[in-house]
This record gives structure tokens, sequence and C-alpha cells, in this order.
């Protein structure tokens, strides 16, 4: 074997052992460079769990459980966790309720539990509810990882947040400012009052608008609820601002809340008078951009989020991944992340969307 053979090797052998390459491309690679079919099989026995498989042969099932199914978000988040499968020798299960029921899908993670699955992936709609269920999985050998929303940390072995919450915060922030550069009068509307995320989400808000200057024009004078249902948060979002006839905006990090919301602004003529802004899909808000509806909104990529926990889950029952504080992962395409205190880390690739930058290809990236 030639040395840049050997060197070769030992790159990708090291990036096996680290979850940054699945099993069949390593193979593939070792075979290319002649290494013989024994001196493999003792490497692959050197390396420990093979990633991706539960015993060295059945693939790890992955069950993928989306707040709901059906709704684009959730649909990119798991063509993300199907790469990840892909890659490591993985299988990934998808399945919910296709309404946001936090009952259902209690019951969804319960009939799972029979099935003994490798891992969880879950996004979920309270933050306490699911934690029952979560428990009695996790003590039968499962890994749990969520994501978008989190759960009480004895539910779950990591949680992947899209950012850190004051990241997310000033996101919305500045994306409220772009639209109304004044500030003003200011709604905040969540799923429910259960939601992790939004409940960490509106603190951080707060926080940011007490300490910083440049933030202080925006205030929060009501919290609205809408399920994360698109005629729910129409009717709310119509009802405010006949109520309130000085609101200047609705804040969210509800991505089925927004583009409704913006439709009734534009249904009731008042484009350009009030804004709702904070993260959404930019499928759904392209037509806002183009009339001025809306002037700038943030998200992440879903593709990648739901790539990223998928990743982390496998590596985890892998036995390649510790959730402990200190510990780094090197996710492919994403870099290289640190997980915190509280088992917790994060994507943290925030993008601004305005017109003219409509979508993931040209949105624009948030300066640190």
């Amino acid at each position: 074997m030639t040395k840049e053979g050997k060197e070769n090797c030992c790159a990708w052998t090291k990036a096996l052992s680290e979850g940054r390459l699945s099993r069949r491309s390593w193979l593939r690679g070792m075979l290319g460079t002649g290494v013989a079919l024994p001196a493999i099989a003792t490497m692959l026995a050197e390396t420990g769990v093979a990633i991706g498989t539960a015993d060295g042969a059945r693939p790890l099932r992955i069950f993928n459980v989306p707040k709901f199914t059906g709704f684009v978000y959730f649909e990119l988040a798991k063509a993300g966790g199907a790469k990840a499968c892909a890659e490591l020798g993985a299988q990934q299960i998808y399945i919910g309720t296709t309404t946001a029921d936090v009952e259902g899908q209690v019951q969804v993670l319960q009939n799972i539990l029979p099935q003994r699955p490798d891992g969880i992936v879950i996004a979920a709609l309270d933050l306490n509810a699911p934690v029952p269920v979560l428990r009695r999985a996790r003590s039968q050998g499962t890994v749990v990882v969520t994501f978008d929303a989190d759960v009480a940390s004895a539910g779950r072995d990591l949680f992947v947040n899209m950012a850190p919450f004051e990241i997310q915060a000033k996101a919305m922030l500045e994306s409220a400012l772009a639209n109304a550069p004044d500030g003003g009068q200011s709604i905040w509307i969540a799923p429910t009052p259960t939601v992790a995320n939004f409940i960490s989400q509106k603190k951080a808000l707060d926080q940011l608008i007490a300490t910083v200057p440049r933030y202080r024009s925006i205030r929060f004078i009501d919290t609205l609820y809408a399920n994360d249902d698109p005629e729910k948060s129409y009717a709310v979002g119509s009802s405010a601002m006949q109520a309130h006839p000085e609101l200047k905006l609705f804040i969210s990090g509800s991505g089925i809340s927004n583009p409704a919301i913006n439709k009734a602004i534009q249904d009731t003529g008042r484009t350009g008078k009030v804004f709702s802004t904070g993260f959404a899909l930019p499928s759904t808000m392209t037509t806002f951009l183009e009339n001025g509806t809306c002037k700038e909104f943030a998200l992440w990529s879903p593709y990648q989020y739901g790539y990223m926990a998928t990743y982390c889950a496998i590596l985890l029952k892998s036995g390649k991944l510790a959730a402990k504080p200190g510990t780094k992962v090197d996710v492919p395409t994403i870099g290289e992340r640190t997980i915190g205190s509280g088992a917790v880390t994060d994507l943290d690739q925030m993008v601004f969307f305005t017109k003219g930058h409509e979508d993931f290809n040209d949105a624009i990236p948030m300066k640190s």
C-alpha cells in the first residue's frame, strides 16, 4: 500500500470512529486501497459497536415523531433525518398525529414502546406530558433526542436546539425592527402556554428588550395562543388588530401562525400598518415579501435540523457520542458543535429572508 493510501485509511478510520463517515463508505474506501478483508474485520472489531447497527447486523431503528405530520417544516426535517440514516446505515420510521394534539402525541409514543425502538427523535408538543413514556423508553435502552421543542430533561438524552435562545430572540427582534423601525405595541403568539421552546424564546425576548437599548421600543402588550393552527391564527390575529388599534407587531416562533396572520393583515387592509414576523418557512411567505405585507423574517434549515438531530441520535445509540457537557460532535455539512450543560447543543445556523432573498439558497446569514 502506498503512503497516501495508508494516510487515507487512517483518516477514514478516524472519521468512522467519530461518526463522520458511514460504515459503507469506510468499507468502500478501504477495499479501494487494497486492504485485505481479514484486516478490515479486525479494524471493525476494534472500533466497538458499528455505527448505525444495534448488534453488528440489524440496522438501528430511529423513530421520528414530529409535532404533527403533513406540514412542510417537518417533512423537510424528515428528509434530513432520512439522509442521516442513509449515511450511517440506520432506518428511519416517521410517525405522528395529523394535528397538534398533545394526548395524541403521547399515544403515538406509547404505541411505539412495544417495538423497542433504538432511538426516538421527537419535536415535543408539551414540556411534561411525554416525559413518563419517554422515561420508560429510555429504561429499555432507547436513546431520546428532542429537537424544535424540548421536554423536561428526565425524558431525553439530548436536546438539539435550533440556536441559543438569545440568538433566536435577537433574530426575531431584528426582523421586527426591519418591519417597524420605530417598534411599538407588540403581541407574542405561541401555540399553547406549555411548549418549551416558546417559553424560553419569550424569556429571551423580554431579557433583550429590558437590557438592550436598541430593542426597548418594542413593547409586548399581550400573549395570545393559536395552537399552531392556521385558521385559529388568522382569527386570533384579526381579533387582536380590532382590539388594539395602535398595534404594530405580531412576533412569533410559529411557522404556521406567521403566514396566517400575514394573510389576516393583508385581507383587512392593514398592510404597511401592522406586521407579523419572527420565524416562518420561506415557501409560505413569498407572497407577503413580494407585496410588502412582511419585509423580513428569520429561520434555520429544517432539513439540516432533522439531519443533525437524527445523526446525533445514531451516534449516541452506537456508543460513538456521549451527551456530556464539553463533548464535541462533528456533524457533516454543519460543523463541530459542543454539548453544553443540561445535555443541550445547537444547530446555530440562523438566516434572514427579505425581498430578493426569499429562499434558503440566497438567505442572509445572521452575523454573530
